[in-house]
């Protein structure tokens, strides 16, 4: 007897995952490729990266990069939690029934644990190109359903979830608008989409091009980084409307900064702008069944 998930599915093919019968070991990926659609790895998530792809992406081998659990508790990270956590909570206000929630490009997981203490009735899955991540992740949130795939090959079933998350993810992929395709493949027709990237024009950057430099990126690891508008329009082109855009600001700690804030602001309000000053911005999406790609 073989079982074909519901939640998994190959869109190449147009047909259902059968968990028992189409994947093979992690060991025996190489020779299976091609035949097998998924690995099973020794710790029990599913692989679905071809096996040239899994050392040439696996950008946790070493360490985390982005040092995510040694700062879990900075400033940043506790706003990224909490405007996340706020914005899933408006999302589920307009869904029915146990909610299906993927957060994508999750690294090991520490964000996706948090979604998990909020919501401990929903259900959760979480997605990286990183072995290594999810490695460390299935380790230290048992209870979540990890997987390492493509963000634009995504393997689940289509109108599977309620809620996507994309916690700074924006910034790492070199066409967004070929990845919000693929998310309306696996997302509800009204379903919710969350991202949380960089604003190119924050503060800092507008006041570097006040005096005539060029912006700069919050990493070096970051493709590009998008205006509010930019992704306004990303969205709406994608098949989305924005219905909020979550701006807690963090504490600035220089007077000169303070005020330069607060002559910004007043520019932006006057002029009706919808740019925010803020490294980091939330937005809040719901599919609108619009515009769809092949």
């Amino acid at each position: 007897m073989t079982l074909k998930s519901q939640k998994y599915y190959d869109h190449h093919n147009d047909q259902p995952i059968d968990l028992d019968r189409d994947g093979c070991s992690l060991s025996n990926w190489h020779e299976q490729y091609g035949k097998a659609q998924f690995a099973r790895h020794p710790k029990g998530f599913l692989v679905f990266l071809s096996p040239d792809e899994l050392e040439a992406c696996d950008e946790y081998s070493v360490s985390d990069p982005y040092s995510v659990e040694t700062n879990l508790d900075s400033e940043f990270h506790k706003r990224r939690i909490e405007c996340t956590v706020e914005l899933i909570k408006d999302a589920m206000q307009a869904t029915q029934g146990m909610p299906r929630i993927l957060d994508l490009g999750c690294g090991q997981g520490h964000i996706t644990g948090r979604i998990r203490e909020a919501y401990p009735n929903a259900e959760i899955s979480a997605l990286d190109y990183s072995v290594s991540a999810i490695e460390y992740a299935v380790d230290h949130f048992p209870q979540i359903a990890f997987d390492v795939a493509n963000v634009y090959k995504l393997p689940y079933a289509s109108s599977y979830f309620d809620i996507v998350v994309c916690n700074n993810l924006w910034e790492h992929v070199p066409d967004p608008l070929s990845l919000l395709n693929t998310i309306s493949k696996i997302i509800k027709p009204l379903g919710f989409l969350i991202i949380s990237t960089p604003s190119r024009y924050r503060l800092e950057n507008l006041i570097r091009v006040m005096r005539g430099k060029s912006v700069t990126f919050v990493s070096n690891l970051h493709v590009t980084e998008y205006s509010v508008g930019q992704v306004f329009e990303q969205c709406r082109y994608g098949g989305y409307k924005v219905t909020r855009v979550l701006n807690k600001p963090l504490k600035l700690s220089r007077t000169k900064a303070k005020v330069a804030h607060m002559v910004f602001s007043w520019m932006i309000a006057l002029t009706g702008s919808h740019n925010q000053l803020e490294e980091t911005i939330f937005y809040l999406a719901q599919r609108t069944g619009g515009l769809q790609k092949t």
